[in-house]
C-alpha cells in the first residue's frame, strides 16, 4: 500500500523564527504520524530547518537544485552541499518556477535524471493552468509533462520519485479542484507513468501522487479517501503550526 504524505512548500514565505517554531512543533508530530510528513523551507532556512528535524522523522526538502556538483554557477544550490546538511529530496517543476522563470519540462527531466542517480529523492511538479482547464487541454498538458519530464527515467529509478499534480489556477487561489476533478487527473497520470516503457504498469502503480492547490485541513480528508490520491503538496496552510497539525489529523 502507498504510504501518504503531507508536504509543506514554504515558498518565499517566513522567517527564520517562524520557520524554527513550526519545525519544533512537526519533529513531534512527524514521529507519531501516520503520514510522511515533509517541508520545504527557503533555502535561507534549510540549515537551521534541518538541525531542527535531526532524529525525527520530518522529512526536510529544497525547494530547487541545480543539476550538478560543485561548480561554477551562480545563485544555484548543488546536490553536494545539501546532502551535507542531511537534505535529500527535492522540488522539481512547481509551476511558478514554470510560469515566473521559464523553466521547461526539458529542462526538469535533466534535473530528474541527475538528482534520481545521485540517490536523492525528487518531487515532480505537474499541472495546467485555468486558460489551458477552459480549452480542455488537461490531459494534453499532462501528457506532456509526464512525458518529457520523465523521458528515459529508468525503471530502478521511479522508488526515489513522487509526483505531485497541481492545477496552476488552484494554487494560493481558494479554489480548489473537486475531490473528483483531482482524482480524474491523478488516474491519468499514473495510466500515464505506465506507459512511459515496457513493464512500468507495476511502477505506475507504486508511485506516490500528491494533490497541490488550496489544500486545508477542512478538505485534506475528502481528498486524501479517493484511491489515486497519495497526499498533499500544501503551500499556505504548512506554514502556521496549528493548521500544519490540523493537516495530519
Amino acid at each position: 500500500m502507498r504510504k501518504k504524505i503531507i508536504a509543506g512548500n514554504w515558498k518565499m514565505n517566513l522567517t527564520l523564527s517562524e520557520a524554527k517554531t513550526i519545525t519544533k512543533g512537526l519533529t513531534l508530530a512527524s514521529n507519531s504520524s501516520s503520514y510522511e510528513v515533509m517541508v520545504f523551507p527557503s533555502a535561507l532556512h534549510l540549515e537551521s530547518v534541518s538541525s531542527l528535524a535531526n532524529g525525527s522523522k520530518l522529512i526536510v526538502g529544497a525547494q530547487n537544485a541545480y543539476q550538478s556538483g560543485l561548480t561554477a554557477m551562480t545563485g544555484e544550490i548543488s546536490p553536494v552541499q545539501l546532502t551535507e546538511l542531511g537534505i535529500k529530496t527535492i522540488l522539481v517543476g512547481h509551476s511558478e518556477r514554470r510560469q515566473f522563470l521559464g523553466e521547461t519540462s526539458e529542462f526538469d527531466n535533466a534535473k530528474i535524471s541527475y538528482f534520481l542517480k545521485s540517490g536523492l529523492r525528487v518531487v515532480y511538479c505537474v499541472g495546467e493552468t485555468w486558460a489551458e482547464r477552459e480549452k480542455g487541454q488537461t490531459f494534453a498538458v499532462l501528457e506532456e509533462q509526464i512525458g518529457k519530464g520523465l523521458k528515459d527515467i529508468t525503471s530502478d529509478l521511479f522508488s526515489n520519485l513522487v509526483i505531485a499534480y497541481e492545477p496552476v489556477w488552484a494554487i494560493g487561489t481558494g479554489k480548489v479542484a473537486t475531490p473528483t476533478e483531482a482524482e480524474e487527473a491523478h488516474a491519468f497520470i499514473r495510466k500515464e507513468i505506465g506507459k512511459l516503457f515496457v513493464g512500468a504498469d507495476q511502477v505506475a502503480e507504486n508511485i506516490q501522487i500528491l494533490y497541490g492547490g488550496s489544500v486545508k485541513p477542512d478538505n485534506v480528508k475528502e481528498l486524501l479517501a479517493k484511491p489515486n490520491i497519495d497526499g498533499g503538496l500544501v503551500g499556505g496552510a504548512s506554514q502556521k503550526l496549528d493548521s500544519f497539525l490540523g493537516l495530519l489529523k
